[in-house]
């Protein structure tokens, strides 16, 4: 889920956090991150807490393929920019 899509989400995983609950933020420009949801989702499978089919887990694995997908766009899109400003093309 985007940020502000969380935000807005009163039942958003963010807004169901108690107060005094500690929480932990993985961002798509973190290469860390697809595999580290991976995980959680086995974890979770593993302990009983959900199966794949369920909803919380088709959208944590949507999440990290999508993390995946727009983490290679904007690598994309640096080494472009990169390659205008050594051509001159533009200043850095």
């Amino acid at each position: 889920m985007k940020k502000h899509d969380e935000l807005n989400d009163a039942d958003s995983c963010l807004n169901k956090a108690r107060d005094d609950e500690r929480i932990f933020v993985l961002l798509s420009r973190d290469p860390a991150a697809p595999e580290a949801i991976r995980a959680w989702v086995a974890e979770r499978v593993r302990l009983g807490k959900n199966t794949l089919k369920d909803p919380q887990i088709r959208e944590a694995l949507d999440c990290a393929a999508r993390m995946e997908v727009e983490r290679m766009d904007d690598e994309a899109a640096r080494r472009q920019q990169k390659i205008r400003w050594a051509e001159g093309s533009v200043a850095p």
